[in-house]
């Protein structure tokens, strides 16, 4: 009688180091997600889509003082399995004028860009991150260059544009995805590593 165990192949191992993956970030989401709901950050309200873990729905008041007062913006954020080894990715479903997101919605800034993010940045240290860029921009090569211009040379206009987007958005949570697929970015930046992975869909 052989006692010896046929050895795995490689992709039963890749499944298995997959499936401790991710029960490593479940378990991570779920003690953020408790770490969240009892800080109660203000201006920020928190639901987890068709209750997967990985995939949360936010909505964050605009600041007062601010173009985007008055307003009400949805967010998602999607979680790839292998988080916080990986950062989000975080897109707007209201349509916002901000240097810091593209005409996709996708939010770009320095801590979610995949050289460098650090798995010590926690979904509060994101969300107050982005609660602070609705007062004080931090404009990267990798938003809307649009935006970014009207920002940097002509402050005023870009106050009224954003006040207006926010009045004529405040109610709509759809951005439009449909050319996504066809962008070509830099090679650091979040669009582009969101295609190189194959992930556009998850913004769907």
């Amino acid at each position: 009688m052989n006692d010896e165990t046929e050895p795995l192949e490689s992709e039963q191992l890749e499944e298995i180091e997959m499936h401790v993956i991710k029960g490593y970030s479940y378990e991570r989401l779920q003690s953020e997600l408790q770490v969240v709901e009892k800080e109660s950050p203000e201006g920020i309200a928190i639901t987890i889509k068709d209750d997967d873990i990985f995939r949360w729905r936010v909505k964050i008041q605009g600041p007062k003082d601010t173009p985007y007062e008055g307003g009400t913006f949805a967010l998602k954020l999607y979680f790839p399995s292998g988080y916080p080894e990986s950062p989000p990715l975080i897109s707007f479903k209201t349509k916002i004028f901000h240097p810091n997101v593209d005409s996709f919605g996708i939010v770009h800034m320095d801590i979610l860009l995949p050289s460098n993010w650090s798995p010590e940045i926690t979904v509060l240290d994101m969300l107050k991150s982005i609660q602070d860029l609705f007062v004080y921009p931090k404009p990267t090569e990798y938003g809307d260059p649009h935006v970014l211009s009207m920002y940097q040379k002509e402050t005023q206009r870009f106050v009224e544009e954003a006040k207006q987007w926010t009045e004529k958005y405040k109610d709509d949570n759809t951005v439009n995805v449909d050319k996504l697929k066809i962008v070509i970015g830099k090679p650091a930046s979040i669009t582009s590593y969101l295609l190189s992975q194959g992930m556009w869909r998850i913004l769907q």
